[in-house]
């Protein structure tokens, strides 16, 4: 036995240093289409995923952090699609999907997916099939093809199909990078792993920046270069966990990265002028001890050898979530405000757009409102200009004849577009979506919005449309229907955010409060609640003789 034993465990270091690892098998499998134009790669085993049990682990974490139940309402039906797709492509026979990322097509489209074939698999039968699949379940135009012993998968387009193939298909090249970011990884299910060109160092070197752009610029490009050979993150479904790699060409290059990283932070992240809607942020951490520097490098990956590492499972999250409970809504809420803002500008410009169209077919602007034979109002200029909103419908209904607030007319004062009203307020305020209030107005007076029936035209403008305000945000919102409901000119004057019945301060500029305002050029552009009195004016008035310069001080 124990002239036996020896051989044994020789055989055994034997076995296990011919045995295949997963990153060598993901590598070699993939090896074919590795070339010098591949700058990133993602893999799932869809063997080791199941989307639909990786939902019901993931839902209660969130909610744990006060994630929104809409956030995270639509993962069911998609988890549920994903797992139709994978078990499709099982029954096919496909174990592994690959994304790969081509940059002469990253203009054109995100990349190709790969599907790689089984030796016995009928190519033929199995491209019909997952044809099949892709036209019932993506609604986006995709071509399928067989090539070799893959399928590739990618957006139809304009680009000339010859140049994909031209691409995919060129030489391939050994990406070793790409196996370190995989053994990096190892063991977890689903991996996305960015690789630089081969020639980025050489190009880099040769157009001459030795440093980084300021305020870096004393630092080396060498630490980028040399920093960052390859990023990878691997997911890991049954312990709910990601790991986040970043590989370096030694060890002292990985030193250098994350002492960039930590020069990054305290730059960006001790910007004392703040973003309004991370304060409580900066608020929260004050009370805790730290600051946001200090507690934002507790989330940088820390050097291990020649890598950067960071594990972000439920332990990780609850250490650093415990200094901040709320952090994760307060998060979701301001990043979901900047959403809310580009429609809020998108709003602007589409009623600005109504306004020309109306006046192109009428020779003036709406009025201010409609009036009766008595000259009393009936509708607001919002009544108008429906039809050039693409509302016809809801104009056609409205007796335009009768008051705004008939016993007829009311049943319409809880039906205002989603156009006339803000994102942002609306999310503030339910009472807007429920009551049908609108938060935009324009501004009247003597030198702004005619009164009394008139109408404006482009030619009353006289300091210029690109340098008058034709619509703003309201402070607090009233009846979309409402003629008598708007801004005087008296009330803006006293400032952004000044007045009840003055303009508003919705959104954010920097540390500021601020709100959206529409020219008369059809261009929007954000007023911190900071500005001047005098500039104000400027804007508010079409004929007071101020110049650009005088007027733009944003």
């Amino acid at each position: 036995m124990k002239r036996i034993l020896p051989f044994i465990v020789f055989l055994s270091l034997i076995t296990s240093a011919f045995a295949e690892t997963e990153a060598q098998r993901i590598a070699t499998q993939i090896a074919p289409l590795l070339n010098e134009n591949v700058v990133a790669v993602a893999h799932i085993d869809l063997s080791k995923i199941d989307p639909v049990d990786f939902v019901k682990k993931l839902k209660p974490i969130l909610q744990k952090y006060n994630v929104p139940e809409e956030t995270t309402q639509p993962m069911d039906s998609a988890a549920a699609t994903v797992k139709l797709v994978f078990t499709a492509l099982g029954t096919m026979k496909i174990r592994d999907a690959y994304f790969l990322a081509y940059l002469p097509l990253i203009p054109q489209g995100p990349g190709v997916i790969v599907l790689p074939l089984e030796k016995e698999s009928n190519a033929a039968a199995t491209e019909t099939m997952v044809r099949t699949l892709v036209q019932n379940q993506i609604p986006v135009p995709f071509t399928v093809r067989a090539s070799g012993r893959f399928l590739l998968v990618f957006p139809e387009s304009t680009l000339n199909e010859d140049f994909v193939w031209q691409i995919i298909e060129a030489a391939p090249i050994p990406r070793p990078e790409l196996f370190s970011a995989l053994e990096a990884v190892e063991g977890t299910a689903a991996q996305i792993a960015l690789i630089p060109p081969p020639y980025t160092k050489r190009v880099l070197e040769d157009s001459g920046f030795d440093t980084l752009l300021p305020p870096f610029n004393r630092t080396p490009a060498s630490v980028i270069t040399n920093g960052v050979r390859s990023v990878v993150i691997g997911a890991d479904g049954e312990k709910m966990q990601l790991k986040l790699v970043i590989c370096s060409e030694h060890e002292q290059a990985a030193l250098d990265l994350r002492k960039l990283l930590e020069q990054v932070v305290d730059v960006f992240a001790g910007n004392t002028d703040m973003h309004v809607d991370f304060r409580v942020f900066a608020e929260k951490l004050k009370a805790a001890g730290t600051d946001v520097p200090s507690y934002v490098k507790t989330l940088l990956p820390v050097a291990k050898e020649n890598r950067l590492e960071l594990t972000v499972d439920e332990k990780f999250i609850d250490e650093r979530m415990n200094v901040v409970a709320d952090l994760p809504e307060h998060l979701l809420d301001a990043a979901a405000a900047v959403g809310r803002e580009t429609q809020c500008r998108n709003h602007l410009k589409q009623i600005c757009l109504a306004f020309h169209t109306f006046h192109d077919a009428n020779n003036k602007f709406p009025p201010l409102y409609t009036v009766d034979k008595d000259g009393k109002p009936l509708h607001s200029w919002r009544v108008a200009v429906l039809p050039y909103l693409e509302q016809s419908a809801l104009y056609e209904k409205i007796r335009k004849d009768e008051p705004w607030d008939s016993e007829y007319n009311k049943q319409f004062h809880s039906q205002c577009p989603a156009i006339l009203q803000c994102p942002q307020m609306a999310a503030k305020n339910s009472a807007i979506k429920q009551e049908g209030l609108t938060t935009y107005s324009v501004i009247v007076g003597k030198n702004a919005y005619p009164d009394e029936g008139k109408q404006y035209t482009f030619y009353m403008i006289t300091d210029g449309t690109s340098n008058t305000w034709a619509v703003v945000e309201r402070q607090t919102p009233v009846c979309w229907m409402d003629p008598t409901q708007e801004i005087t000119q008296e009330e803006a004057m006293k400032g952004i955010g000044k007045s009840e019945t003055g303009i508003a301060a919705v959104h954010s500029s920097g540390a500021r409060r601020a709100t959206l305002v529409a020219f008369f050029d059809g261009s929007v552009r954000t007023f911190a609640e900071n500005l001047s009195l005098e500039s104000l004016k400027c804007y508010v008035m079409r004929n007071d003789g101020s110049s650009v310069s005088e007027k733009y001080d944003e």
